[in-house]
């Protein structure tokens, strides 16, 4: 029991711990003042509920510290699989909930496997490109493309379009980190922006078309245009409800904020999901400009300190695996930020280690357990390049 207490000890990583363990206790500290409408109650203990997550996390990434990371790539195969099942069993056995079926309970604890296939993916992709070169190649990227795009199909039909749009920046950041051909992604790419009209008419639904309308309607030389259609101007106000709100809570939070745990009695109070998908509204209400710029430099710490593991290491396997967590923390804190303040379309994604959801922070504490794994083991060196 002590050698195992010492080999966890020294397995943290503080540089990369610390604004992890920070953000997520500026997470509780907000969640804690909040109360939900469910079921037609206002519920609050929000932040209790966040620590039952927490305790689980912490509790997988022990584990996880435990297990040599290659141990872990060795076996990334068997993981994709058992998720990509997960998945398969969410759709088709788990309860719908809003229209949408993404949950697992397990243990009286909902799970969404959609969640976990994002670190999977990375883990996934880090074992397939470690030793191979055939990805240099058009025709080789195939196959790591493959390996994204049937996880995103499954995602995509629950619906959970947020999730499964985040996988392709995965995907590129660390083809491009391992040495894929600029050229090659940047035809990918081309292609998928000339895809996106087919896909906006025939693949998306209803409401999520709305959200994108909605976003272009209060961009600035939309906004003034005159909607004479009564029923579309009714539908642009309803779908931009959400947003401009947040955008009012965080304008009246000023420098300072209007202090923790008094939102819910001034603009905080009518923002639909301030404790999840839009929580950096209720930091910005709450904690004004003070708070927000906090956050961000939290957010930034992470990303530099976990790509400074990523630079320190010539194992391609552990390289890589810094930099996918990287680019799913900062992508995904990125598309979060910009649609809290309407710069984009809202997707539904959650603030990592702020937003409330249980899966969320299972799954970003795992991805930090990860990379202090790949921190505490030496690395070796297989050829004069990273990827030789």
């Amino acid at each position: 029991m002590r050698t195992t207490l010492v080999h966890l000890q020294r397995s943290l990583h503080w540089p990369v711990l610390a604004p992890a363990g920070l953000l997520l206790a500026c997470g509780l500290l907000v969640l804690a003042g909040l109360e939900i409408p469910v079921g037609g109650k206002w519920v609050a203990g929000w932040h209790l509920r966040q620590l039952t997550g927490i305790a689980v996390a912490v509790g997988a990434a022990a584990f996880a510290l435990l297990v040599p990371y290659k141990a872990i790539v060795d076996r990334a195969y068997l993981l994709y699989g058992a998720n990509m099942l997960l998945l398969v069993f969410a759709l088709v056995a788990s309860e719908a909930r809003n229209n949408t079926k993404r949950w697992i309970t397990v243990f009286g604890f909902d799970f969404q496997p959609s969640e976990l296939m994002k670190l999977t993916l990375v883990v996934t992709l880090a074992r397939f490109i470690r030793f191979r070169s055939s990805y240099k190649t058009f025709k080789g990227l195939g196959a790591p493309f493959l390996l994204t795009l049937l996880p995103m199909g499954l995602i995509l039909k629950q619906p959970d379009l947020g999730t499964a749009l985040l996988c392709i920046p995965i995907l590129f950041t660390m083809l491009f980190v391992a040495g894929a051909r600029p050229r090659h992604l940047g035809t990918i790419a081309l292609l998928g922006a000339l895809a996106m009209y087919p896909v906006y008419e025939w693949g998306l639904k209803p409401y999520q078309k709305q959200r994108i309308t909605g976003f272009l309607a209060q961009l600035p030389g939309f906004e003034g245009r005159v909607v004479e259609d009564a029923i579309v101007k009714e539908m642009l106000e309803k779908e931009n409800y959400q947003l401009g709100k947040s955008k009012i809570a965080m304008g009246a939070g000023g420098w300072t904020g209007v202090g923790a745990g008094n939102g819910e009695d001034q603009a905080l109070y009518r923002v639909p999901e301030r404790h999840n998908d839009f929580i950096y509204a209720a930091v910005g209400h709450e904690w004004g400009l003070f708070g927000t710029v906090t956050v961000l430099g939290l957010l930034a710490w992470l990303l530099l300190a976990v790509l400074g593991v990523a630079g320190r290491q010539r194992d391609p396997a552990g390289r890589l695996i810094c930099v996918g967590v990287a680019a799913l923390f900062g992508f995904q804190a990125f598309v979060n930020l910009a649609m809290t303040i309407g710069l984009m379309p809202v997707t539904g994604m959650t603030l990592p280690f702020l937003s409330y959801g249980r899966s969320s922070i299972v799954v970003s504490v795992l991805a930090v357990a990860l990379v202090c794994n790949v921190a505490a083991r030496p690395s070796y060196e297989f050829g004069r390049g990273d990827f030789d």
